[in-house]
């Protein structure tokens, strides 16, 4: 509303309401351009509407005075302001003010989550705007509802809106309402994925703003300049134009936008290997967010810190910054799913459409169409309240009040919960790509839902996470067989963009009220059961069972003694010997860690590794494996004696970026020959991604490591992959070595198979687990070319190895 459509107020000193009239004629347009300067005019305003009885014009300045300080995220704040600004309104009975001050309210109610009250807001305001025939408070409030829209992902819609909202206002004259909605438009193309066309529109758009001096709408605009040009490769560009938008940020004071600007301007910095600067600025971003709560900015900024000592092999800063990024993302994702449960509890959007249809003002058809727009918004506020965007299943906080339903009717009988997680999706989405990826979970919730009764409920957690709830059972079993069912039915091949995928899941069981009597303690008690699944190797099913909350303490205390045990030198090497099966003479060595614990003594691998594995710790404990095993195969002399080095590399590890890199280190530092060294991975580990082993295969081979393809037989390696994939050795599984019943015999037709496949692929085999002398004699029959097992070594510390290496042919076992 401007103040020519305020009446005069009748006042015995007419310069006193001229002054009044000018300080708001001043302050409205300085609201979006210097925040300060506004702030202190709008209070002189107020006190001088106060002092002449102005109620209309104390409302309004009051108005102006709660934008100030939403533009300052003080949301808070600016609600206490709009109260006030109500209770003058309520003086003059002016339905303009309070359709202003309900769109203001339902801004503030976005900004803090409550969308269910900032949908009432809006419908009130739309409403009262509608029966005025005010175009320009239409705009304003339908530009609020495309925004509703772009925080639902719904940018095509949003779209929609904001074209609607240009001409709006256009017809009324309004720039200000016209640039907001120019600004989200260049928002949305961002969104969906065309910065192109969204720098087209803002570079366009911009000298308009600067020549009409809204100052705020100015950074808004140009900041969400800089990720796209980051994201069409102009990066230096970006860097510039936040260097040069930041004073005027600061100047304008949108907290929020400041934060953006140092955020993007980091982003920018850190891709172009400023590393120094890129901390600088995101440290600073980092600091305004949390003074001034800005939380999903605080996510963002975590998340390029943590890339950026990453990048620095900062690896325990990277951990750190990753570690609160991830609390904080949860904390939001919780906090944003019961908001929006919360919505369709209420079921505003329904109640809110009823009761103005019953109102005469709805009998106008510009309302009709109005409502239209806003019922769009509203009903998909409540679909994305209750489903997951990408599968159309139920989403969390439906499964968690499914569950709580479920709960208050324990004496009708038994329910199951069942937690899901896919085995190596990430590795789907890495390699092919989210495209591939989404169009994988889609089918997976679709081949879910087949399996269970119309009556269960599928729901997806997030992420590559599944919960079934399982209605009405006849006994805790069924919950397990359901389980097995759907195992079953996932490890059918899956046909996405052109690729074959396989697919399989760990999956942990609870049944109510056995495992728990609330949500918390049930999907708890599921997920520990899963865990136990994914330790023990995944693709399976486990139901829970108390002892397993005990063993899960014990992880924990496992995982955080692990942290600091690489920095406190507690890990240590043995060694096991190889030979040749022919003449027994020593080879080489594979190197196996141990951690020599400072209260529970030495630890196997099985007890430590699998948690390594499930924290990420497996990746600095693997880089110090093989730079300890090349250092000391180098002190022995390994290159003139001619005995290798084998180390073994997790599937994690090998995935890594920094794989590569932490080899050419270890050879480096060691000066130990590359032949000498030959890297073990697990079939299983080649085999999820043939297509990337291959490529990361070839760099090693140019350094001149050698490979091994481990616990060869308890996979599915095809011999196509076999022979695509430069290996040169194979390394027989121990199981192999015993037959199935009580006689340990090794499995002779299957041995002989891979000794002769392998030696026509020009690769050598080693046979693992060899404890006796027939099955030595045997594989000396199949011309295996060497052994590693207890008949002729253990494990054995350093002092014990360096023993026995004054004679590298070992005429008698080694103990």
């Amino acid at each position: 509303m401007s103040e020519e459509s305020l009446p005069s107020v009748p006042s015995t000193d007419e310069a006193q309401v001229s002054r009044l009239q000018e300080l708001l004629r001043i302050a409205e347009p300085l609201v979006v351009a210097d925040v300060a300067r506004a702030e202190q005019l709008l209070r002189e305003a107020q006190a001088l509407a106060f002092r002449l009885g102005d109620a209309r014009s104390e409302a309004l300045a009051l108005i102006f005075l709660s934008a100030t300080s939403y533009f300052r995220s003080e949301y808070q704040t600016a609600l206490d302001t709009l109260a006030k600004a109500q209770a003058a309104a309520d003086l003059v009975q002016d339905d303009l003010l309070t359709a202003r001050i309900e769109n203001s309210r339902g801004n503030c109610a976005v900004a803090l989550g409550h969308y269910g009250e900032a949908m009432e807001h809006y419908q009130t305001s739309l409403a009262l705007a509608q029966a005025r025939g005010d175009v320009e408070d239409r705009a304003r409030v339908l530009n609020n509802v495309g925004l509703v829209h772009i925080d639902l992902g719904d940018y095509p819609l949003a779209l929609e809106v904001f074209q609607e909202v240009r001409k709006l206002a256009q017809q009324s004259k309004s720039p200000h309402a016209y640039s907001s909605a120019l600004i989200n438009t260049v928002l949305c193309y961002y969104h969906v994925g065309s910065p192109e066309e969204a720098l087209a529109l803002a570079s366009g758009y911009l000298p308009t703003i600067q020549e009409l001096h809204i100052r705020q709408h100015e950074v808004v605009l140009r900041t969400w300049m800089l990720p796209c040009l980051i994201d069409t490769g102009e990066v230096a560009e970006a860097a510039r134009q936040a260097e040069e938008l930041l004073p005027l940020a600061l100047e304008v004071d949108d907290r929020q936008y400041v934060v953006y600007v140092r955020m993007f301007a980091g982003q920018a910095l850190l891709q172009l290997g400023q590393l120094g600067a890129a901390q600088e600025q995101l440290e600073l971003a980092l600091e305004d967010a949390r003074r001034s709560n800005i939380r999903p900015q605080q996510r963002s900024v975590l998340l390029h810190l943590s890339r950026l000592h990453a990048a620095r092999r900062e690896w325990q800063q990277a951990y750190e910054h990753s570690q609160l990024y991830q609390a904080l993302d949860r904390e939001l994702h919780t906090e944003a799913v019961e908001r929006k449960a919360k919505v369709l509890g209420a079921q505003i959007q329904v109640e809110i459409l009823r009761r103005e249809a019953e109102h005469e003002r709805r009998r106008s058809t510009e309302l009709a169409q109005a409502n239209t727009a806003l019922q769009a918004a509203q009903e998909a506020l409540a679909y994305r309240a209750t489903h997951d965007a990408l599968t159309g299943l139920a989403n969390r906080a439906h499964f968690q009040h499914e569950v709580e339903r479920e709960l208050q009717t324990l004496d009708q009988g038994l329910f199951g919960l069942l937690f899901i997680d896919l085995d190596r999706f990430k590795q789907v989405n890495d390699t092919l790509g989210h495209d591939v990826g989404d169009e994988l979970l889609k089918e997976v919730g679709r081949r879910l839902t087949q399996v269970v009764r119309s009556s269960d409920l599928v729901a997806r957690m997030g992420g590559d996470e599944f919960t079934v709830v399982l209605r009405q059972l006849r006994s805790a079993q069924d919950a397990e067989r359901v389980a097995h069912k759907i195992l079953n039915e996932l490890i059918r091949p899956v046909e996405v963009g052109g690729h074959t995928l396989h697919v399989t899941g760990s999956i942990g069981v609870a049944v109510a009220p056995r495992d728990g009597r609330d949500v918390t303690t049930l999907q708890k008690n599921a997920d520990i059961a899963m865990y136990r699944v994914k330790h023990e190797g995944k693709n399976g099913v486990q139901a829970f069972q108390p002892t397993m909350t005990e063993e899960t303490a014990g992880r924990v205390d496992v995982e955080r003694d692990l942290r600091g045990a690489l920095a406190r030198n507690e890990f240590v090497l043995h060694y096991q010997g190889q030979f040749d099966v022919q003449t027994r003479a020593l080879v080489g060595y594979e190197a196996l860690v141990r951690w020599q614990h400072p209260t529970r003594g030495l630890l196997s691998p099985g007890a430590f590794l699998g948690i390594a594995e499930d924290s990420k710790l497996i990746v600095p404990l693997g880089e110090w494996v093989l730079q300890e095993a090349c250092r000391q195969a180098a002190a022995w002399g390994s290159n003139t004696r001619g005995l290798s080095i084998s180390v073994n590399v997790s599937a994690l590890q090998f995935e890594h970026p920094s794989f590569l890199p932490a080899v050419q280190k270890a050879l480096e530092l060691s000066g130990l020959d590359p032949h000498r060294l030959i890297l073990e991975l697990s079939e299983s580990s080649v085999l999820s991604n043939a297509g990337a082993a291959s490529q990361l295969f070839t760099h090693l081979k140019a350094l001149g490591v050698r490979i091994a393809l481990d616990d060869f037989g308890t996979g599915q390696s095809s011999v196509s992959m076999l022979r695509s994939l430069p290996i040169d050795i194979l390394k027989i599984d121990r199981s192999f070595m015993h037959d199935q019943g009580a006689q340990k015999e090794p499995s002779e037709v299957f041995i002989s198979v891979v000794i002769n496949l392998a030696h026509g692929l020009n690769m050598l085999v080693t046979a693992e687990g060899v404890e006796s002398s027939g099955q030595m004699a045997l594989l000396g029959e199949l011309g295996c070319d060497s052994i590693q097992g207890f008949l002729l070594a253990r494990p054995l510390p350093l002092r014990d190895i360096e023993a026995h290496l004054g004679d590298c042919t070992a005429t008698s076992p080694v103990d």
